[in-house]
């Protein structure tokens, strides 16, 4: 089968397209013949060697897969030949594997679709499981009246607008273009706040009464202290990624400066649930519940999974709005 591999890290060019042998399910594991993997920005951080739990290479990367059931090892008591499953790497360990034809993986590790799910809006799920542990979990305690999402066009971010939308929160977006701005809108965010042509801080303070209840932040960086200027009275800042690099500032000093707001800051990855199985999965069916209520993901665009250096380049660009997704 086909697969991409990566044997040392750098740019989109050590993505490799390999030949590897089929694998076949060992007791208690079903095989999954793809028909849509889902790029997500952590195997950039894998690709590139910047991402915290890097695996040991060589390395076939992917960890979002939808397709069907194709086979079955002994002891496979729920799952069906045919049946359309989604795989999530946090179920198999995130040990990757899921930029190939094939995968295979114990029963319990793959969801099963209903019909109402494209495949490639199920490549979709990881960012709106996310989505709903940043807003139900991370930012627990907050009622969610007003929310600004970062990035909002992005996968994470127009999951975010669906399932904060969905839990009746007003949203904030903020996009880097007149473009991405109209289609944040369009997704279903009140406002949207083009960062390089208005001042996010000051647009949001204006639009609110007493500020965000929530900002959604992945950038981080020197402007990471600005949430603490436009978040309400108890408001809380979460902060699921630093893609702009960990902020230099004083952040106690910081929020002292805000206390009559008394701020908070929740500091937040998945691999929290590496070891809490039960409330992950629950994320993971909300997730589906919502999609199959009728929310459609964006998908951004799709490339033969020959071309995943193509996805991988366009991610990096910061040109895609809603999903990028490979096709065996």
């Amino acid at each position: 089968m086909k697969a991409i591999q990566i044997s040392r890290t750098g740019g989109s060019d050590v993505l490799e397209l390999v030949d590897i042998p089929t694998p076949q399910p060992r007791p208690g594991e079903v095989l999954v013949e793809a028909e849509s993997i889902g790029v997500n920005y952590f195997d950039l951080l894998i690709r590139t060697g910047k991402y915290r739990w890097m695996p040991a290479l060589p390395f076939i990367l992917g960890n979002e897969m939808s397709g069907r059931v194709v086979a079955a090892g002994a002891d496979v008591r729920k799952l069906k030949i045919g049946q359309r499953v989604f795989i999530a790497g946090y179920e198999i360990e995130n040990r990757g594997g899921l930029y190939a034809q094939f995968a295979a993986m114990p029963e319990d590790a793959a969801f099963a679709l209903p019909d109402s799910i494209g495949a490639d809006e199920a490549t979709a799920l990881t960012n709106y499981q996310l989505a709903h542990i940043l807003l139900h979990h991370a930012a627990r305690g907050v009622v969610p009246e007003t929310v600004v999402v970062y990035g909002a066009a992005g996968g994470v971010g127009s999951a975010l607008i669906d399932v904060a939308r969905h839990a009746g929160a007003t949203v904030i977006g903020t996009a880097g273009s007149a473009a991405k701005c109209e289609f944040i809108r369009k997704r279903g965010a009140a406002h949207a706040i083009d960062y390089n042509t208005q001042n996010v801080v000051e647009r949001v303070n204006a639009l609110t009464l007493h500020g965000a209840d929530i900002v959604f932040d992945h950038v981080a960086g020197k402007a990471f202290s600005d949430g603490l200027k436009m978040i309400a009275p108890l408001g809380m800042i979460v902060s699921y990624a630093v893609l702009g690099g960990v902020p230099d500032s004083d952040l106690f000093k910081a929020m002292r400066g805000r206390i009559e707001s008394s701020p908070a800051v929740r500091c937040f990855t998945m691999h929290t649930y590496d070891h809490m199985p039960g409330p992950r999965r629950e994320a993971m069916q909300a997730a589906i519940d919502l999609l199959a209520s009728g929310v459609r993901p964006a998908i951004a665009a799709q490339f033969p999974l020959a071309d995943a250096r193509h996805a991988h380049d366009l991610v990096e660009q910061r040109q895609a709005m809603g999903k990028i997704v490979l096709k065996p």
